[in-house]
């Protein structure tokens, strides 16, 4: 019985150590933004503001995989973007006027979930209200749980003089700003509809609030994104670098024989090697005519000899995604035809990059991506008329640019280009079996990507280390 009572009394110890016990939140890496910077940022977005409006930034949902495994979490954009918090349950209020909590008034205040020991032992470790001050320089955090209440003090001034709800003119709305939804709709197959996440949101919002203007998004945030930041472009040039030593390890490795999947995993070996947390979009390594399709992501094909691949990847870095495809031969050598439309795609691309210039419409190096290939097709007997555009986009389907940062498909406004704009250049040609040429050309996709940053003297090519010529890749996997 003793030693029963003793056994007993070490377990209830070590439950209380448990329970008791907080861990210490801690970043490993450092080299991540200032939190100065992300004041900055904060500030201008309140700046934008109409007087009075209230802006809410929400973090992204934690996406279940199965049972009681969710996926690997990855922060909202635009939360990273204004505050660097990587955490979910977050909400970041701003507004110019104050924001009421307790007896002092703020332009900004980030709630989030309050500390739980237990539960971080299980899951690690995460930012609460003093950490979200301390770490992230956030000028006020509080525990989520404050949220709603402070939202009723920050809209009751709604209410006309009896108290109701009703009775204000419209002149007296005030504007509340909701930066969109992971997810706006979910299917309900059952029932043959969708639930719109958005809608019932602002129904509910407006049955609270009264004399309230919505609107799903904040405009302002494409135009701070598009142009990049001294910081943001020193952890771009990261991913970058991390991106380009994947691609070579891949093209060295690969050989006849292997599948997708095999090439696929010396990429993602070298972007792990070199820091990054993630991908920043699933890899597409497609051979033959899985190099036709887009964006294919399945790579399990066993690739033979004669096969281009087709490897479309970018590692994340603190948020930050590259963006590089390269298309290699299998055997290490292009055939003749393989050439000549890797030929014409590196011309289009060089094009396209050249017209990456300030006050340049964000169209422009498409269509001079389009013009070569056009002509290029068309000296080949592939199509019959060069400046037939649907005749082009049948080999080549796709945009040539999409901006580049905290998403692979950044946020901007699609002007004309301004300096400290990273876009993509990456023109392609696909011609998949039974395409209305000679059959010699089917099965044969190339794509050729690189990141380009928009400057007051011309485009800088920041993924131009990786070798891109027909030649300098042989060479390389000859090495």
């Amino acid at each position: 019985m003793r030693h029963v009572r003793l056994l007993l009394l070490m377990v209830l110890c070590s439950v209380g150590i448990v329970q008791g016990q907080t861990f210490r939140y801690e970043l490993f890496d450092h080299d991540h933004i200032s939190p100065d910077i992300y004041a900055q940022r904060r500030a201008r977005v309140v700046a934008s503001l109409p007087e009075g409006a209230v802006a809410v930034i929400q973090s992204a949902d934690v996406r279940n995989r199965q049972n009681d495994v969710d996926y690997e979490y990855r922060q909202n954009s635009n939360m990273l973007y204004l505050t660097g918090f990587p955490h979910p349950g977050a909400v970041l209020v701003l507004c110019g006027r104050g924001i009421p909590v307790g007896d002092s008034v703020y332009t900004e205040v980030l709630f989030v979930p309050k500390r739980d020991p237990s539960s971080e032992q299980w899951t690690g470790v995460t930012a609460g209200p003093q950490e979200a001050m301390d770490v992230y320089g956030l000028q006020m955090a509080a525990v989520s749980t404050e949220l709603v209440p402070t939202l009723d003090r920050l809209f009751a001034d709604e209410r006309g003089q009896d108290g109701s709800l009703s009775n204000l003119p419209r002149s007296s709305q005030r504007r509340l700003y909701l930066d969109g939804w992971p997810t706006k709709s979910i299917p309900l197959l059952l029932l043959g509809k969708n639930l719109y996440i958005d809608s019932d949101v602002k129904r509910d919002l407006r049955e609270r609030y009264g004399n309230i203007s919505i609107t799903s998004r904040l405009a302002v945030l494409d135009t701070l994104r598009e142009v990049k930041d001294t910081a943001e472009l020193r952890l771009m040039r990261k991913a970058i670098a991390i991106t380009i030593d994947g691609h070579r390890r891949a093209m060295q490795a690969a050989e006849p024989g292997m599948t997708e999947y095999q090439i696929e995993a010396f990429m993602e070996f070298g972007f792990k090697h070199g820091g990054a947390e993630d991908v920043g979009y699933p890899s597409i390594v497609g051979s033959s005519y899985n190099a036709c399709i887009l964006h294919y992501t399945t790579n399990r094909r066993a690739a033979s000899t004669g096969d281009l691949i087709l490897a479309d990847c970018g590692a994340e870095y603190h948020g930050y995604t590259a963006d590089i495809t390269r298309t290699f031969p299998l055997s290490g050598r292009f055939t003749n035809d393989q050439r000549a439309i890797y030929n014409i795609v590196l011309e289009a691309q060089d094009s396209g990059i050249a017209a990456c210039v300030a006050g340049a419409s964000f169209r422009a190096p498409h269509e001079a991506a389009a013009r070569v290939i056009g002509r290029g097709l068309a000296a080949l007997g592939i199509i019959s008329d060069a400046n037939d555009a649907a005749e082009i986009r049948q080999y080549f389907m796709h945009g040539t640019s999409h901006y580049l940062g905290l998403d692979v498909h950044d946020a901007g406004t699609r002007g004309p280009l301004r300096p400290q704009t990273v876009l993509t250049v990456e023109p392609g040609i696909y011609i998949a079996a039974g395409s209305p040429c000679d059959p010699r050309w089917w099965n044969i996709g190339v794509r050729i990507e690189d990141d380009i940053l928009v400057t007051p003297s011309g485009p800088v090519n920041l993924s131009a280390e990786l070798e891109r010529t027909a030649e300098d890749i042989e060479a390389l996997m000859k090495r």
